[in-house]
């Protein structure tokens, strides 16, 4: 539950901000217990420390497993969801946000990058590819719901490319401008002189109009379309985690829910929305007979909130010789997360208010037959009862908070040879936080794909 969340958090992600990435992985073995009604966490959380070590081949074999998982789950999510309405959210298995599930399978074609096995990689780019066209389906045109992702389309276009597929590059490249001008993320410089040179140069005109690129200052330094490249993928900071707010409210039995909670300043907002009124048979388990239009209940309940986590780790720089290159942020997953929370979170009050107060009826109809002569033995019962019922609505707290903050990429353009690179990340105030020196060689037209990860 919620509290397991949080001893998770404390018992793994601090060691892997220090760095510490397998005794972090001996960690989540030892604790397995804190992965109840997780199993899909317990992959995860495995294969990207074991990636984050380097240990690629190690990383893959869980990050699979996670992926079988998944999609186990999803195969039987339809058949469950009719029961979830009345099931708190912490012991149902945990099925991953959807942006979660398109960088499972990115950080699993990652793993396949770090091992020069570029066919498999593709297969994993494939894979991600069908999740994101039946996300779109299945979200419509909900404007709140994640339904692409930027920094996918462009690790998938450089995959491509670097296969010699021209025209999924090129489709690819579409994509990922088109996502981050859906999402209203920041589009990266580097993408979009990329995309606009490959557009224009391979016939595609209409393309580069349509998402309103157009030439930039020229970078006798920019990566040429199908030319070899070092690719620099930085893992920095720290992803945010997930906590609790409290809310309490008044339930209105014909269909209104009036709710209070305390912002991030400490102030009590308060705020409504429509909700639907419950049957008179459940007023009737309450207390036996059909109750007045306009009955209320009093209810309280906790809702996840976004939690930063500190984090030097701001930037990334690649030295190349006397070339500084900076990596540009391809995904942020404080965005993904609090767009994840906005999306769901009218849904998630919904259900989480409706269990409420069924429990509160439950609650009610059991003081009344405990009820005895003895007064101090009432309220005891009484007490324990609402106790019982408090305890059972815990916020979800689950997350994958051992992802990286940002993916950074930069691109180092360079002819087929042996190169080394001096890789390190900077600080707000620009002062390095960790180095670390890279030997590189690169075939003619290959993407080489170096990680690089800084969670300090």
């Amino acid at each position: 539950g919620a509290n397991n969340s949080l001893v998770r958090f404390e018992a793994i992600a601090k060691r892997a901000a220090s760095q510490d990435f397998l005794d972090a992985a001996a960690q989540v073995r030892k604790q397995r217990d804190l992965y109840n009604h997780t199993d899909l966490l317990y992959a995860m959380d495995l294969g990207l420390l074991y990636h984050y070590a380097g240990l690629y081949d190690s990383s893959a074999i869980f990050l699979r497993e996670a992926v079988k998982i998944q999609e186990d789950l999803y195969a039987h999510s339809i058949t469950n969801e009719a029961a979830a309405l009345l099931v708190n959210d912490n012991i149902r298995p945990y099925r991953g946000k959807a942006y979660e599930i398109t960088w499972l399978h990115l950080f699993l074609a990652f793993d396949y990058l770090g091992m020069n096995r570029y066919d498999d990689a593709r297969v994993e780019i494939r894979q991600a590819e069908i999740f994101l066209r039946e996300q779109r389906r299945k979200v419509g045109t909900d404007p709140k719901e994640y339904r692409d992702d930027g920094a996918f389309r462009t690790v998938a276009a450089l995959v491509y490319e670097g296969l010699g597929e021209k025209d999924d590059a090129l489709i690819s490249l579409y994509q990922a401008v088109k996502a981050y001008r859906e999402s209203g993320q920041p589009l990266p410089e580097g993408l979009a002189r990329y995309a606009y040179a490959a557009l224009m140069a391979n016939g595609r005109e209409s393309d580069a109009k349509e998402l309103n690129l157009g030439p930039s200052v020229q970078d006798s330094r920019r990566p040429a379309f199908g030319g070899s490249e070092i690719v620099v993928v930085g893992e920095v900071g720290r992803s945010p985690m997930l906590d609790e707010t409290a809310f309490w409210g008044t339930w209105v039995r014909d269909g209104m829910l009036i709710y209070h909670y305390k912002d991030a300043n400490g102030n009590t907002v308060t705020d409504a929305m429509a909700a639907p009124g419950l049957p008179d048979s459940e007023y009737e388990k309450g207390n036996g007979r059909k109750t007045r239009s306009g009955t209320t209940f009093h209810v309280k309940w906790s809702m996840p909130t976004l939690r930063d986590v500190p984090s030097q780790s701001d930037a990334l720089r690649v030295a190349r010789g006397n070339d500084v290159y900076a990596g540009e942020a391809y995904g942020d997953t404080h965005d993904l997360l609090q767009g994840d929370l906005n999306a769901h979170r009218g849904i998630t009050l919904l259900r989480t208010v409706t269990r409420v107060v069924l429990r509160t009826i439950a609650a009610e109809k059991t003081k009344s037959s405990l009820n005895t002569n003895e007064p101090l033995l009432n309220l005891l019962l009484n007490v324990g009862t609402d106790a019982l019922a408090d305890q059972l609505e815990q916020a979800d707290l689950r997350v994958w908070f051992l992802l990286p903050r940002n993916l950074r990429m930069a691109r180092v353009p360079v002819q087929p040879g042996r190169y080394t690179l001096e890789i390190g990340s900077e600080d707000r105030n620009g002062r390095t936080i960790r180095s670390e020196t890279r030997d590189v060689e690169v075939k003619a037209g290959e993407k080489k794909f170096v990680f690089f990860t800084s969670l300090k």
